[in-house]
């Protein structure tokens, strides 16, 4: 008997040509997609982070502890501008090396202290800077402070200026801890900061990025239930008391 040829079905072929086709022509496609779109979408990323708003008038200006001296700068200019009698400045806990140098009486600044020379050089009087006494460990920590602060003094507005970086998280924070009881705007300093348009070219502003995205996650992941569950005990004790309302005006009526 002769040997038995294997016989390739009729189109195989054919199809086989088809698909190798079309994967080349989307492997050309995205070629020119990945190299000439990948700058946009990066450029959207820093939009996740980012949440500037133009500033309001108001009773106070926050300056958010931390950061370049950028932020300092963005508040005095928002002094400058009238947007706010006094400029609010909170302080970082001492790090065991500062409160070393200082117990050998060698006298070193803090962020704060820095903070405070920069505004009194840009202008800002010594009167119009007040400063949160207790020391300050997060974001969240210091907006509460603050809040007191404004309680206080009874204040009923601010602007929180900050790097640009930090807005997201700020803006998120102040949400939650100022609330209803006191307005807000956050600004981004036009000083320091992120480049937004070509972030992941410096080596600093990629490890910032990544950083600040992952606090702003931790922060969500820690506030939002917290936010829905208020409003929904909120709602529930509203529509408690009307209940009740309409019950006594039924009986009493």
């Amino acid at each position: 008997m002769g040997k038995e040829v294997n016989k390739v079905p009729q189109g195989t072929g054919r199809r086989f040509k088809r698909r190798t086709l079309l994967l080349v022509n989307f492997v050309l496609f995205m070629i020119p997609v990945t190299y000439f779109g990948y700058q946009p979408m990066l450029r959207y990323a820093a939009g996740l982070i980012i949440a500037d708003s133009e500033p309001r008038k108001s009773d106070a200006i926050l300056l958010l502890a931390g950061g370049e001296p950028g932020r300092a700068w963005g508040a005095a200019d928002l002094y400058k501008e009238q947007m706010g009698s006094y400029v609010i400045l909170t302080a970082e806990p001492l790090g065991s090396d500062v409160i070393a140098l200082r117990q050998a009486g060698i006298q070193i600044g803090t962020g704060v202290d820095q903070n405070e020379r920069i505004l009194r050089a840009l202008g800002v009087p010594q009167e119009n800077i007040v400063r949160v006494k207790p020391y300050v460990y997060d974001t969240f920590d210091e907006l509460t402070r603050v809040r007191e602060l404004c309680e206080q003094r009874q204040w009923k507005s601010l602007v929180i200026v900050t790097s640009n970086y930090h807005t997201r998280r700020s803006l998120l924070t102040a949400k939650y801890v100022l609330g209803p009881y006191i307005d807000f705007t956050v600004v981004a300093s036009k000083h320091g900061g992120i480049n937004p348009d070509e972030w992941w070219k410096v080596r600093n502003d990629v490890r910032t990025f990544l950083i600040e995205f992952e606090k702003l996650v931790a922060y969500t992941l820690y506030i939002k239930p917290r936010m829905l569950w208020t409003s929904q005990r909120n709602t529930n004790q509203s529509n408690t008391s009307s209940a009740l309302q309409d019950s006594f005006s039924m009986f009493f009526s």
